[in-house]
Parts: C-alpha cells; structure tokens; sequence
C-alpha cells in the first residue's frame, strides 16, 4: 500500500485532474479530488510536495489507481466515504468536489438534498451515506479547510468553535458555555481541532 508520497511536482494536468510527482528517479501519476484542484494549481513547478495517497486496484479495474490528499485527515475521511455500498473509489473521487469538512457536516446533520448536490449522489446513495456514516465523521465536520498559516486569534478561535458545534446540533447557547468552560479548564488548546475534540471528549458518555 501506498500511503504517502514526497517528492517534486513535475505536471499538473487541469482536465484529467492528475499531477506526475517524481519521487527518487519514478514519477507516479496521481488522482487530485476537484475540491484540492486550487490548491494544487497554486503551488509553483517543481515544487517538492508531500501528499496523502490512497491506492486502489481491483480484478475489475486491474489499472492502479492512485489518489492524493494534501492532508492525511482528508485520506482518512476518502477511506471511510469509499466504505459505503455502492460508492467505489473511482465514483468517491469525482464525488468531491466540496471541502471535506463541507461533506462531513452534511453527513452528520442528516442533509441529504445538500449530499445530491455531488456529482454521482442521487437521492437514494445520499440516504445511504447518511445510514452508514452518520455518527463517524465528527471530527471531519470540524476541520478547517480554508488555506494560510497560523492560528486564528483568540476570539475568532472562540467563535469558530461555537459556530462548529451549532452546525452539528448544539444550541447557541450551550455551545458558548461548552467553550468557555472548555478555554477556561484548558488554556492551552490554541486550534480549533483540539478545542472542539476536547469538548466532545467531554461530552461522551463515561
């Protein structure tokens, strides 16, 4: 298995969404999802890039199929999409066309009419994503996916965790005790991924 690739960006193919990334003397062509097309065109020829890969190959598709992620957090997620019946690899791949985060979020609050909106989804492959994977994509739902560095202010860090726990069902009002507790016992939390796993930790039954 392959699951992760360093090396120099060598091409980046727009229409077929694939880049050729050299790596030791080999260059592999690997699958780019469109919601990381930006991403990826952004960055400068022979750029050394790191990427998260999934490997496919089956008797029924022999050709390998290689599918990169910039972060491992999104392969991680592509692994548990292409788990439910009737969503293959090849079907995942030109499905994502939203952040992760995005579609994760979809999946946990139930909205199956946003889920149609990717390509492939009809009603009923959107109502058996949201049978299979309600529940097991919380901490997807919570990633950031904008692009910079660096961490947001205090405030914003603040209300960026409420606004997250209220689109996975929390009242306002609960949400903003949860965080301040949660900044007030644990100061140190400095990312909104750590705070927002540190409250629902809280949260789960004993």
């Amino acid at each position: 298995m392959i699951v992760a690739l360093r090396g120099r960006l060598e091409r980046w193919d727009e229409t077929t969404s694939t880049v050729w990334l050299e790596v030791g003397g080999v260059t592999y062509e690997v699958l780019i999802p469109a919601f990381a097309a930006d991403w990826i065109a952004a960055q400068p020829p022979e750029e050394e890039l790191r990427l998260f890969t999934y490997y496919h190959v089956s008797e029924r598709n022999p050709i390998p199929l290689l599918i990169g992620f910039q972060h491992r957090a999104e392969r991680t997620f592509f692994r548990k999409f292409i788990e439910v019946p009737d969503m293959g690899p090849a079907k995942a791949v030109r499905a994502l066309t939203r952040p992760v985060s995005e579609i994760a979020r979809w999946v946990e609050t139930e909205d199956v009419k946003a889920l149609q909106q990717l390509p492939g989804i009809g009603v009923r492959l959107s109502q058996t994503l949201v049978a299979n994977l309600t529940g097991k994509l919380t901490e997807e739902a919570l990633l950031r996916d904008e692009a910079g560095t660096g961490e947001p202010p205090a405030h914003d860090l603040r209300d960026d965790a409420v606004e997250a726990l209220v689109t996975l069902q929390y009242a306002r009002r609960e949400a903003e005790a949860l965080v301040t507790e949660a900044l007030r016992e644990s100061p140190q939390l400095d990312s909104i991924e750590e705070l927002l796993r540190y409250i629902l930790s809280q949260q789960a039954p004993a």
